[in-house]
């Protein structure tokens, strides 16, 4: 009897170590690719497949197991903002009060950001002849998210999180041809701090805590850089009030106010399309276009706004039948902290798709292999894309969920995530772009 209990035991220790690995017969040389693959014997991962609108996979590899998304993120953030914003995006809730125009602001990433040349909220606020009143204090949260490495503040993908987003909370910093440093937005306003000059540095340096740079002694002339500024009421009055200035408004400084309620009576002006912010979040994996669209989530919505907030109303609403139960934490990724499975990315996968009703609006917003975005140097042996997918990388891991269409003209929706390797990161990407061609191929 005793041996019975131990054999028992024994099974159930075996079965509760097991992962989850599933095969339908016809995908058996899926199963081969991933299991007899030396570079995935190395490190940690996670593969799940199936046809578009199917319920059934195809095949899964420790699925259901928890992987860091690093970009892969996004996708949960896209589909947020699908469901919460409108065919535009929200800048500003106002009120026209006499000689005044009152601005409360609602995290549009968009506004004078670089990438968007169209400014409609800017041109409304240029013309209305009033005096502009910039209420501040709206945002209720840290100025990075949970989980950020400290020692990223100086490197463009991580820049600071506010309610009024201006200029993408950056300066670009390039050189002309004499090997001189330019600065765009080039305004007074900005310089509200010490610039040195040192040879001890190749790029500019910031501060930690302020607007203080070290600049090289010298740079090549084809010399470029974007930097996150430290961002505070002042600075911001400064740049929007320059701003009119140098676009020939003679509006007076942007004054700011203490936070208030927002009035039942306010009105809402737009800026850009929200298809055109999600091509730069999906297709250049913008970590700033991601937070921030979270916040513009929660103002849209008349929430508190911060990333804490919003996250839990959609997990609740949108995210709440995932395979597994996800751990998210902020809008772009940046953080360890976020944790999804395989399983969890094909369902989101197929939300987005379900909720698009558009696999040509949806596929133009994605990074398209061999053509745009961060898989414009993958899956090249094809002239049509096969490949429109979300990556996400972190040291030590890479991951791709997104849509693979065969040959056969079947669409699939895939999730590969890889964590937890010390080879060169080309190396699991070019084996991710092996299996995935082989799939192209055979399906």
């Amino acid at each position: 009897m005793k041996g019975f209990f131990l054999l028992a035991f024994s099974f159930f220790l075996f079965s509760a170590c097991t992962v989850q690995k599933t095969v339908i017969k016809p995908y058996q040389n899926i199963a081969s690719l991933i299991e007899n693959s030396p570079i995935n014997n190395n490190h940690h991962i996670g593969f799940a497949i199936k046809e578009a609108d199917s319920d059934k996979m195809m095949y899964q590899k420790n699925a259901n197991l928890y992987f860091t998304a690093a970009s892969n993120t996004k996708l949960f953030t896209f589909f947020t903002a699908l469901n919460m914003l409108g065919d535009s995006i929200p800048s500003f809730e106002y009120i026209l009060r006499n000689d005044s125009l009152i601005l409360w602001p609602m995290a549009d990433a968009s506004f004078l950001h670089p990438k968007f040349k169209t400014q409609k909220s800017f041109d409304f606020i240029r013309n209305s002849g009033k005096n502009i009143y910039l209420v501040n204090g709206r945002y209720q949260g840290e100025k990075y998210g949970k989980g950020w490495s400290w020692d990223d503040f100086n490197d463009y993908y991580q820049t600071e999180i506010n309610d009024m987003p201006i200029y993408g909370n950056s300066i670009n910093i390039n050189a002309n041809n004499l090997g001189e440093l330019k600065y765009s937005p080039d305004l007074p306003g900005l310089y509200l701090n010490e610039l040195t000059t040192s040879n001890k540095v190749k790029t500019v340096k910031r501060n930690l805590n302020n607007n203080n740079w070290i600049i090289p002694l010298s740079v090549s002339p084809n010399y470029e850089q974007n930097l996150p500024l430290v961002l505070n009421k002042n600075l911001i009055e400064n740049l929007l009030s320059d701003t009119l200035l140098a676009t020939g408004s003679v509006i007076k400084p942007v004054t700011t106010l203490n936070w208030r309620k927002v009035p039942k009576s306010a009105l809402i002006t737009y800026n850009t399309l929200s298809d055109s912010l999600y091509k730069q979040l999906l297709q250049q994996s913008d970590n700033f276009m991601a937070e921030e669209l979270l916040l513009n989530c929660a103002a849209a919505n008349k929430m508190v706004m911060n990333t804490d907030s919003i996250i839990a109303r959609a997990s609740k609403t949108l995210f709440n039948d995932m395979p597994e139960r996800i751990q998210w934490v902020d809008g772009s990724g940046l953080s360890r902290l976020n944790l999804f499975t395989p399983n969890d990315m094909v369902l989101v996968l197929q939300k987005i798709k379900d909720k698009l009703n558009n696999d040509e609006r949806l596929f133009n917003l994605l990074p398209a292999g061999g053509k745009r975005g961060t898989l414009k140097n993958m899956f090249l042996d094809s002239d049509l894309p096969y490949v429109y997918a979300k990556s996400g990388s972190l040291s030590n891991n890479y991951n791709l969920s997104g849509y693979l269409i065969g040959k056969s003209g079947k669409k699939y929706i895939f999730s590969f995530m890889n964590n937890g390797f010390v080879s060169p990161s080309k190396e699991i990407k070019g084996e991710v772009e092996r299996i995935l061609k082989n799939i192209y191929d055979n399906y």
